[in-house]
C-alpha cells in the first residue's frame, strides 16, 4: 500500500500533484521536490502540541531534523527478544554484519527484522540501540540512513539519512568490503544539500527522485559484483522500484491492456525472476518475496507471484505487514478466502506489537489499518458480512473521536500531524459495509457523527448511506433530504485533503474523480431509480434512462480512481448496475456488465451470480450456465448472507436459503 499526496494546502501552499493520462488507472503522486509531513509529529520536534497549520516553527527544522529523530527513536519501547521473526535463515545476512559484540549483533538482527516489516520506526529504535551497544557498529547506521529514506510506499520517506551514512563512512574501515560498498552507496541517496534544504513549509524532508536515481545507480554494479547475494539484490530492486512507486505498470481502463510504465519495471522483474530460478533460498527469501508482490499486483500476470506471496503466509508470522502481503496478489486471482486469513493474521500479529510495545500512535498505525481494510474488503466479496462489519467496527474502534491525548484529535493537535487526514476515512468502513449487505434499518440506526471538523468524509459518507438505505426502502423524500445533506457535506473546508490511501476522498469533479464523487453518482441514480420504479408500479409513465447513465458515469468514475488496493470504491458499481438492469429486462448490457467484473475482480461471488442470472433468463446456454452456477456456488460457500441479486436496492435481493 502507498499514501500519497492529495492537492492538500497548508497556509496557502499547494502541494503539486500530477496525475497520468485520464484513460489509464489514475494514480497521484508528488512532485519529487516535495514530501509529506505526517509522520514528523511522531519525532516530537517543533511542532507545538496544540498543532494549527501555522508553519513558523517548522522553520527551526532543517539540519537539526536527525538528532531530534534519533533522540526521540531513544525513547521508544523495543519490541521483547523473542519476538516472533520466523526462520532464521531469514537473517543470514544480518547475523554476518561486523558487530563488536553478541548483544549489538543480536539488536542488529531484531532491526532488520523490522525494516523487512517496513516499521521503520521500530528498526530505527533497534539501530540505534546498536549503536549505543556497539558505536562503530558502520551497518547499524547504515540502517538508520536507510529506514529514513524514501520507500515504496512512502517516497517522502521520514527525513534525511546524510548525517547517519555520514557516521557510517567515518567507522567502516574494520567492516567487510560488501559492507563499505553497501555504506558508498547508500550515501550516494542523501546529501548535506537535501538535508539543509528540508522545508516543511513545502513539505519537502530531504529526499527527493535524483538522489534515489543516484542509488539506484549506484547499486547496479554491486548487483553485478555481487551476483548471487540476494540481500544485495533485493536492496537493488528495491531502489529501482522507487523510482516508479505503484506506478510500475500502466492500465487502460476503456481496454483493460495492461502494459509495463517503462523498460525499468521490465528490468526488476527480470533481476527478481532470475534470481528465484537461481536459488531454493531467493524463492523464500522475505524481502524479494515481498517486493515481488508489489511488483506483479497490477501486471498482467498476478498469479505468477503465488509462490512468493505463499511464503510469507508463514514465513515471519510476528511481522504483520509481510504477513497481510499475500493479499495484494491474492485479490487480483480471486482467492478472497486467503486474503481474508492473512489479514485477520497480520492484524493479530500487530495487535500483539502494539500490546507488547506500547507504540500506538507512529506512522506504522496506517498499515495496521491497512490491513482491517483489507479484511473488510475481502470479506465483502465473499459475502462474509458479520466478519466485514467485526473488523470495520474493530478500526473505528482504533480510531475514536478521543481528544488531545488520544484518538482522531489526538493526530489532529500535532501527535501525528495530518494523521487524521489520513486515517480518519477509515472510520467511514461500517457504512460501506451495511450498503453492500441491503442492512437499510440498521443503517438508519446508526449513530451519527457530528464533528465536521475531525470526520469531515465520515459525515459526508453516512448521509450517503442514509440517501441510499432510504431509496431502496421507496422513501424518496427523505432520500432526496439526506442527498441535500451529503451535498452540504462535500462542501465542508475540513474535507480538503481527506484521502484513503491513493484516494482523494472529494475533489471538485473538474479535477478528476474521487470516493465521494462516485458515492454521489450512485446516490443520484438510486434517488432517481427509485423515482422511476415507483411511477412504474403505480401504472404512471416512467423513464430509467437517466438513472442508468448516472450509473454508467459511476463505473466510469470508479474504474479511474487512483490504482489501489483495496480498491477506493468498496462495492464495486457494476454490482448496482448489473442488478437494476436485469430487474428492468435489459439482459442483454446487465450480462455485459457482469462479464467485464468478474474479468476485473476475477470470478467473485457477485458477479458470478450476476451472470448465472442472466444466462438463466437467456436460457440458450445450458453449458456455461451450469458451468458459472457450479463456480458460483463454489464461492458463495463461505456467505454468511447469500443474495439474489448482486445490489440489495434491488428487489428480492435476498436469497429464502439465507432466511430459512
Amino acid at each position: 500500500m502507498s499514501w500519497v499526496a492529495s492537492a492538500l494546502a497548508l497556509s496557502g501552499k499547494t502541494v503539486a500533484v500530477r496525475r497520468v493520462a485520464s484513460t489509464k488507472a489514475r494514480i497521484l503522486f508528488i512532485d519529487p521536490n516535495i514530501a509529506l509531513l505526517v509522520i514528523i509529529g511522531c519525532f516530537s520536534l517543533t511542532l507545538p502540541r496544540a498543532f494549527s497549520f501555522d508553519t513558523a516553527p517548522f522553520h527551526r527544522f532543517h539540519s537539526a531534523i536527525l538528532s531530534k529523530i534519533i533522540d526521540q527513536f531513544r525513547n521508544m519501547s523495543l519490541a521483547p527478544a523473542d519476538y516472533d521473526f520466523g526462520e532464521p535463515a531469514n537473517y543470514a545476512f544480518a547475523e554476518s554484519v561486523t558487530c563488536a559484540n553478541d548483544e549489538a549483533r543480536k539488536m542488529y538482527v531484531e532491526a532488520h527484522g523490522h525494516m523487512l516489516n517496513y516499521n521503520h520506526e521500530q528498526a530505527i529504535a533497534c539501530f540505534m540501540k546498536c549503536t549505543e551497544l556497539d558505536p562503530n557498529c558502520a551497518m547499524a547506521w547504515w540502517g538508520i540512513a536507510y529506514c529514513v529514506s524514501s520507500n515504496y510506499n512512502w517516497s517522502p520517506g521520514l527525513g534525511s539519512g546524510y548525517d547517519p551514512i555520514q557516521q557510517a563512512l567515518k567507522v567502516m574501515d574494520h567492516c567487510t568490503e560488501l559492507e563499505q560498498d553497501l555504506i558508498r552507496a547508500l550515501s550516494t541517496r542523501h546529501s548535506k544539500e537535501a538535508r539543509d534544504a528540508a522545508d516543511p513549509t513545502v513539505l519537502n524532508m530531504g529526499n527527493d527522485m535524483e538522489l534515489n536515481v543516484a542509488f539506484a545507480e549506484a547499486m547496479a554494479p554491486l548487483h553485478e559484483k555481487y551476483a548471487g547475494n540476494l540481500d544485495v539484490t533485493a536492496i537493488y530492486v528495491e531502489a529501482l522500484m522507487n523510482l516508479k512507486a505503484w506506478q510500475l505498470w500502466d492500465k487502460n481502463t476503456a481496454t483493460g491492456e495492461i502494459t509495463p510504465a517503462d523498460d525499468n519495471t521490465l528490468l526488476l522483474v527480470k533481476i527478481m525472476e532470475e534470481a528465484f530460478e537461481s536459488s531454493d533460498e531467493a524463492k523464500v527469501h522475505p524481502a524479494l518475496c515481498h517486493l515481488y508482490c508489489h511488483a506483479l499486483e497490477l501486471s498482467p500476470f498476478p498469479e505468477k507471484a503465488l509462490p512468493a506471496a505463499d511464503v510469507l503466509r508463514t514465513r515471519m508470522p510476528g511481522l504483520g505487514h509481510l504477513v497481510h502481503m499475500p493479499s495484494h496478489i491474492d485479490a487480483w486471482v480471486g482467492q478472497w478466502k486467503e486474503a481474508i486469513e492473512c489479514n485477520i493474521a497480520a492484524v493479530e500479529a500487530d495487535d500483539h506489537y502494539v500490546a507488547t510495545t506500547g507504540n500506538e500512535s507512529q506512522f506504522y498505525k496506517f498499515y495496521r489499518m491497512h490491513n482491517h481494510h483489507f479484511v473488510v474488503w475481502c470479506a465483502m466479496f465473499d459475502g462474509q458480512y458479520e466478519t466485514a462489519l467485526k473488523y470495520a467496527r474493530k478500526a473505528v474502534d482504533t480510531l475514536p473521536a478521543g481528544d488531545a491525548d488520544h484518538g482522531v484529535q489526538f493526530m489532529l493537535a500535532g501527535i501525528i500531524p495530518m494523521g487524521a487526514i489520513f486515517l480518519e476515512s477509515y472510520v467511514t468502513m461500517p457504512w460501506h459495509v451495511m450498503i453492500r449487505f441491503g442492512k437499510w434499518d440498521d443503517i438508519l440506526a446508526e449513530p451519527m457523527y457530528s464533528d465536521k471538523d475531525v470526520f469531515p468524509a465520515t459525515i459526508a459518507t453516512q448521509h450517503y448511506a442514509r440517501g441510499v438505505a432510504y431509496a431502496s426502502k421507496g422513501m424518496v423524500p427523505e432520500a432526496e433530504a439526506e442527498q441535500v445533506l451529503f451535498k452540504e457535506a462535500l462542501q465542508n473546508p475540513a474535507l480538503a485533503g481527506r484521502v484513503l490511501h491513493n484516494n482523494v476522498m472529494y475533489q471538485d469533479p473538474a479535477d478528476g474523480p474521487s470516493i465521494l464523487n462516485v458515492n454521489a453518482s450512485i446516490l443520484e441514480a438510486e434517488i432517481e431509480y427509485r423515482r422511476q420504479f415507483l411511477a412504474k408500479e403505480a401504472g404512471e409513465a416512467s423513464d430509467f434512462t437517466a438513472a442508468f447513465d448516472e450509473l454508467r458515469r459511476g463505473v466510469d468514475l470508479s474504474l479511474n480512481l487512483a490504482y489501489n488496493e483495496p480498491w477506493g470504491q468498496m462495492q464495486p458499481v457494476r454490482h448496482i448496475l448489473g442488478a437494476l438492469l436485469f430487474e428492468q429486462g435489459h439482459i442483454e448490457e446487465a450480462e455485459e456488465v457482469y462479464r467485464a467484473d468478474i474479468k476485473l475482480w476475477k470470478d467473485n461471488m457477485w458477479g458470478l451470480l450476476g451472470l448465472k442470472l442472466c444466462l438463466e433468463a437467456r436460457g440458450d446456454a445450458p453449458e456455461e450456465l451450469a458451468e458459472v452456477t457450479a463456480l458460483f456456488e463454489e464461492r458463495s460457500a463461505r456467505a454468511d448472507i447469500v443474495p439474489a441479486k448482486t445490489c440489495f436496492c434491488a428487489q428480492d435481493a435476498l436469497a429464502k436459503s439465507c432466511c430459512d
